[in-house]
């Protein structure tokens, strides 16, 4: 099997092969670029997982999910609908990929009002589908290829056909009739929002059989069930039972906030939802370990966050808000928007996770944006009324980026860096396109488009499928297509493959802190994850023109804090010591409330007067734990109450020293290593986090290296670092390698864009390397 470059690696494997040299340059410049041969598949696609996720059951946390609307993806029976077979006979192609877990929508029987959101029978398969049988061997497959495999689970309503409703209508003495929630009068729970304002006028429908009215939240032909009936609860965990028996490794659980109803109050977030869910998850825990649930619950994240419990009741929980606004941000060209909802998101316990999404097989919801802020959103990106439904946007991601690949790519850089595990909808890794004239969201969730083979571009041989095949001159299946994308290197396909792949590689994505890089480039959108050893900084340009920027690489105090410390002040933090190779404290950042003179909000947060390479502002610092955080001056010497003083970067010979310096000190560069190693021990002790010391005699550590192209930026002796960034261009920056790239540096592996010229490599150290001139403040 060959061995993938060396870029994604550890620091200790980089530190063992460094002895020779030379002979690391050498792998750089032997590795081979991203290809199609089965060797390069087979060294990435392996969904190693880390020890750490492997020995607390946390596989979720390091996960790619891959959302898949069954009914779309692949028919290999010729019946015009796609089939449990068909996602077997392609989990080759999901493996591929990078995926680890597959999400299967509604594949029970259903008179499909809904597309399966409207169940009449929960333990069963849909006959369009296949059989309990294929699912079977579905799962298994699924786990021969060491991924993951959830289903959708829909607790809060089933169908109007489902054999309880029938039954309940019917008789008031039926056994079922306390299944479902009635009312004689529609005025009942008025303060309960409808969701549905398309095609509902209210929650409550008239029932000519029952003689009473039924609740329901979304579609009246979507009865919502009674949850305080301890039956119907019953019933829910013997449905859970039913399909984790079979293997299936948790669900995605629909509608969550509704499942109960109180008079005078919104009926959505009840406490008695909680009670009830921290009875399922304590029931899936004591018999199944290791499988997962996610909560569907479309609020803003305070809201949200109250479904994680102390982390026993969600294992996940996505994160709408954010959606939108990586739309907003790129839309705009500026980060502000983006960077709001992510300090305004709390702490979650640390078994928990955030999921993020760029499209689903919904409309794209625009209900937790303010009215003018939709109405932008509505202008700019579905200014055809067509294009609009509820309170969102009925298209997919490539039509809505205007097909512009570098747009997408930079929307794929903020899903698969930002907090969270991120989703990808079907066909959205080929720039897939929709229907806007389809009725309601099937616009969306049109047939896989798998080859430029009529009549169906290979999803189906039948003559009359579920719904017509993309077959327009932009995003038709002729020019759209799985195999297409395969075979041109610098596919959308295959970059977010080695997004994937290189994203594996660092565990701070996964469960690493995250914090905001400050630039005083608005259309910048920078930020660290930070796990241990592992340092990723992620720098993106969300405008279409070319951006300078200047940033500091190090400069944020650390609150050494104890793993088991919750905060209950909407700080944004995520604790280190659990992220392997120790590191012990919790990255934070202030509040959005709180002032400029607290704790630096960023990263990037530029240094004010200093002693010893500590900004005076923290010398006396109280923070929205209540603790006041002091330095002892004396020794430097830190205590769980006290912050950790930044790092003064070590210099080193060979770099010089701009004329410019910060608040005008000046530093002479040391001549020799005894002047260095004489000296080193007067500096002030490494921020903990750091776990080694990022900046030792060695000048090479000096370098920032782009984990997907190899490219490198030098970061300057006071953490300052420069560089220009083309139209929606992006780097995931590696702050924990070392490397050697000087002089015959390795082969380019940019695959972002096709409009990039590669440079020869061997300019690498004149043309590609910015040194940073310090910044006068």
């Amino acid at each position: 099997m060959a061995t993938s470059n060396g870029l994604g690696n550890s620091i200790e494997n980089m530190l063992s092969l460094s002895s020779g040299g030379d002979a690391l340059t050498q792998q750089f410049i032997s590795s081979p670029p991203l290809n199609n041969s089965t060797d390069e598949f087979l060294d990435y696609s392996e969904h190693e997982r880390s020890e750490m996720s492997v020995s607390n059951n946390l596989w979720y946390k390091e996960a790619i999910f891959y959302e898949v609307y069954v009914r779309a993806f692949c028919d290999i029976e010729g019946t015009g609908n796609g089939g449990i077979s068909g996602i077997t006979n392609k989990l080759d192609y999901l493996h591929t990929l990078g995926v680890d877990c597959i999400w299967l929508l509604p594949i029970y029987p259903s008179p499909l009002k809904d597309d399966g959101y409207d169940i009449s029978d929960y333990c069963d398969i849909h006959p369009d589908y296949g059989t309990l049988n294929d699912f079977k061997i579905l799962v298994k497959a699924v786990h021969e290829r060491n991924m993951k495999i959830i289903a959708d689970f829909i607790p809060n309503h089933c169908s109007d056909k489902h054999r309880w409703f029938q039954s309940a209508r019917l008789s008031r003495d039926s056994p079922y009739r306390d299944y479902f929630v009635w009312s004689d009068t529609p005025q009942k729970y008025k303060d309960a929002r409808i969701i549905f304002l398309d095609v509902e006028q209210s929650n409550w429908t008239w029932d000519e059989a029952a003689g009473q009215y039924y609740w329901h939240r979304f579609y009246k032909e979507q009865p919502d069930l009674n949850f305080d009936n301890p039956k119907v609860q019953e019933e829910m965990l013997n449905i859970i039972d039913f399909w984790l028996n079979l293997g299936i490794d948790g669900f995605r659980v629909d509608a969550v906030p509704y499942l109960f109803e109180r008079e005078g109050t919104s009926c959505e977030n009840l406490p008695e939802t909680h009670e009830f869910l921290k009875k399922m998850r304590k029931f899936i825990d004591d018999r199944y370990p290791g499988r997962i649930i996610l909560a569907e619950a479309c609020q803003m994240p305070n809201e949200v966050r109250k479904y994680f419990g102390d982390g026993d009741e969600f294992h996940m929980g996505f994160h709408f808000p954010v959606m939108p606004r990586i739309y907003m941000s790129i839309m705009r060209s500026k980060s502000e928007c983006l960077r709001s909802i992510m300090e305004n998101t709390p702490e979650i316990p640390n078994t928990c996770q955030w999921v993020t999404f760029l499209r689903n097989h919904d409309e794209l919801t625009l209900e937790m944006v303010t009215k003018d802020e939709r109405k932008e959103m509505w202008d700019f990106y579905a200014p055809v009324p067509r294009m609009r439904i509820n309170l969102g946007i009925r298209r997919r991601l490539a039509p809505l980026m205007g097909g512009d690949q570098r747009k997408i790519e930079l929307a794929y850089s903020l899903l698969f860096t930002l907090p969270g595990s991120p989703i990808i909808y079907y066909g959205d890794e080929i720039c897939m396109g929709d229907n806007i004239w389809l009725e309601d969201r099937h616009g969306v969730r049109t047939p896989m488009q798998w080859s430029d083979q009529p009549p169906n571009g290979g999803f189906s041989t039948s003559n009359k499928v579920y719904a017509p095949v993309i077959d327009d001159p932009e995003y038709g299946y002729q020019k759209v297509n799985v195999t297409e994308s395969e075979k041109d290197p610098s596919s959308l396909y295959q970059v977010i493959r080695q997004m994937i792949q290189r994203r594996r590689k660092h565990l701070s994505f996964g469960h690493g802190s995250f914090q905001w890089v400050n630039s005083d480039n608005q259309h910048i959108a920078s930020y660290m994850r930070i796990c241990g050893i592992d340092r990723m900084f992620i720098v993106q340009n969300l405008s279409d023109q070319v951006q300078k920027v200047t940033l500091h690489t190090h400069g944020t105090p650390i609150l050494p804090l104890s793993s088991t410390h919750q905060s209950s002040s909407g700080i944004r933090g995520i604790n280190v010591g659990n992220c392997g190779g120790g590191g012990g404290g919790l990255l934070h950042r202030r509040t959005a409330s709180s002032s400029g003179d607290g704790i630096a909000s960023g990263i990037g947060s530029r240094i004010g007067g200093t002693n010893n390479g500590i900004p005076d502002n923290v010398s006396n610092i109280t923070s929205s734990f209540g603790n006041t955080l002091t330095i002892d001056g004396a020794g430097g010497n830190l205590s769980d109450s006290k912050v950790t003083p930044i790092p003064t970067r070590k210099v080193h010979t060979h770099y010089q020293q701009s004329n410019i310096n910060i608040n005008k000190q000046h530093h002479q560069p040391l001549a020799t290593k005894e002047e260095y190693e004489a000296l080193k021990d007067t500096k002030q002790p490494l921020v903990s986090f750091l776990n080694v010391e990022t900046a030792s005699y060695d000048e090479q550590s000096h370098y920032l290296i782009d984990i997907l192209t190899d490219y490198q930026v030098m970061v300057d002796q006071k953490g300052y670092v420069t560089m220009e960034l083309e139209p929606y261009q992006f780097y995931w920056f590696s702050m924990g390698e070392i490397t050697t790239l000087m002089g015959d540096g390795s082969k380019s592996r940019d695959l972002r864009r096709k409009s990039i010229q590669i440079n020869d490599p061997i300019n690498l150290h004149h043309k590609n390397l910015h040194y940073a001139d310090p910044i006068d403040e």
